[in-house]
């Protein structure tokens, strides 16, 4: 691939011929570490491991083969719409959708990880012959050993039972019909990966094509100590693991003398790491620009921000969540408006000059004068401070295993209601705060696709096989159910 560099020494070729999909597009594939981390774990275990994106018209970009020529096909789905997108890849490529009808003509073998495979496996029920649950690194090994040997003896069914014999593995031709008898309970577990020290630690390639640009992405944390209860991570991903800081800054110098990047720390929340200070020192000693997803503003340090000041960054990313104090303190950000102007303060300081801040509307509990609060504290942010915002407006979806899984979605009516009361709220300031909004049909869709479970996951690979659109609002389905059914796989 043009443009690629590539940051490890990794064997040519190898076997079985192994298609790794990501159901969106390069640059945002190229900027997911799982993604590339699964990708190093094969290559470097002599698996002919090749990278496929919706955008490379189904051909590999190793090599240009066609996803269809491919035994096996493997996939990492970080975000529940992605799984539409997988089908339409699968199907664009006649390779057939269902587990069964494939293992009647000795099609691919099809499997699947990354974020939603924590958060409800059940998804994937009808469409895969096993889904890795949790950290990959945890079975990566197993994984491989199960399919070369299902490579030489080509039994589908020995293949399902090797695969489940790790409790970090489902199975769907084998645990489905368990999961509905209610037998037992399968003792299917998240396999956590909990020294951090024995995964990669770093991207696999830099390129200006990614969705963060040309960045080496550093690791510091897995899981969260956190218990934000709208958020999957503290209650589907583990508890808090950090790299050592030893180890972080040997990797970031031994691509110091690379040209051309910028350093992006992949985390939770960074200021938790307890020595990222050692880390920021290390980063301005090298003369890089460093990038976070998004700072807790009550975490955030002076530390912090002279590192983004060295590297000449002027905006600046913050989850406020609300602008409501009495709302953020029932999501358990226990900070205050007034410690956001505060900090934002010391930011300008440092020569930030715009601040983009994530909202939700939609949570539990929220009345309509919550709503226009987010005008409100974007309208101080601009008149006391003369920074300029620009507010990201997303609308909150209940997800499995979160405290807050049984609160309702509040639906496209009432998000367009809401968000008119807002676009209200800020008549006058058009000019100095920018708004970006949610697309409603696509918040549905992931709420949906986040509570599907066994029946619901066949009808929709039966209306993709079928050609339909995939207009997910005449599913019906029961969160309890659901939930039940994840409890059987031993969630």
């Amino acid at each position: 691939m043009p443009d690629e560099t590539i940051l490890l020494n990794l064997p040519k070729g190898g076997d079985p011929p192994w298609a790794l999909l990501y159901p969106n597009t390069y640059g945002v594939g190229m900027a997911n570490l799982g993604y590339h981390y699964i990708y190093a774990a094969l290559k470097s275990r002599g698996v002919g491991v090749e990278r496929i994106f919706v955008d490379t018209e189904c051909k590999s970009l190793e090599e240009g083969r066609f996803l269809s020529e491919f035994p096996i096909v493997t996939a990492s789905v970080s975000y529940e719409p992605d799984y539409v997108a997988l089908l339409k890849m699968l199907h664009n490529s006649k390779v057939l959708l269902h587990w069964h009808r494939r293992a009647l003509i000795n099609g691919p073998v099809v499997g699947v990880g990354g974020a939603v495979s924590y958060i409800n496996p059940l998804l994937f029920s009808s469409m895969v012959d096993f889904v890795c649950l949790g950290d990959g690194e945890v079975v990566v090994d197993h994984l491989i050993a199960c399919l070369r040997s299902y490579m030489k003896h080509g039994n589908r069914r020995k293949l399902w039972e090797d695969l489940s014999a790790s409790k970090h593995v489902y199975v769907p031709p084998l645990h489905n019909e368990l999961v509905i008898s209610k037998k037992a309970n399968l003792g299917r577990k998240r396999g956590n990966l909990e020294n951090l020290s024995a995964s990669l630690g770093h991207s696999v390639w830099m390129t200006p094509k990614a969705a963060f640009g040309r960045t080496l992405l550093l690791e510091l944390q897995r899981g969260c100590f956190r218990r934000c209860p709208y958020c999957v991570v503290p209650s589907n991903f583990g508890k808090a693991r950090f790299r050592p800081v030893d180890e972080l800054i040997s990797l970031l110098y031994k691509f110091k003398t690379y040209n051309n990047f910028n350093v992006g720390l992949v985390t939770p929340e960074a200021g938790d790491h307890p020595d990222l200070d050692r880390l920021l020192d290390a980063i301005n000693d090298c003369g890089r620009r460093v990038s976070f997803a998004s700072l807790r503003i009550d975490a955030l340090s002076e530390k912090m921000l002279k590192t983004m000041a060295v590297g000449g960054k002027k905006s600046i990313t913050i989850a406020p969540e609300t602008g409501s104090d009495s709302l953020r303190g029932s999501l358990k950000k226990h900070f205050t408006n007034e410690t956001i102007i505060k900090k934002l303060a010391i930011a300008k300081d440092f020569g930030i000059r715009s601040v983009k801040m994530y909202f939700m509307i939609g949570l539990p509990g929220e009345n309509d004068d919550d709503v226009r609060s987010i005008a409100e504290l974007s309208k101080q942010v601009w008149e006391l401070l003369k920074l300029k915002p620009v507010i990201s407006i997303s609308i909150f979806v209940p997800k499995p295993g979160t405290p807050f899984s049984n609160e309702p979605f509040v639906g496209i009516s009432e998000g367009r209601r809401k968000l008119n009361i807002l676009r209200g709220s800020l008549k006058g300031y058009g000019k100095v705060i920018k708004m970006r909004s949610v697309d409603l049909r696509g918040s549905l869709k992931e709420y949906t696709l986040s509570w599907y479970g066994l029946q619901e996951a066949e009808v929709l690979l039966d209306m993709i096989d079928d050609g339909d659109k995939d207009d997910l609002s005449c599913l019906a389905f029961s969160k309890e159910v659901v939930r039940e059914q994840i409890f059987m796989l031993g969630f």
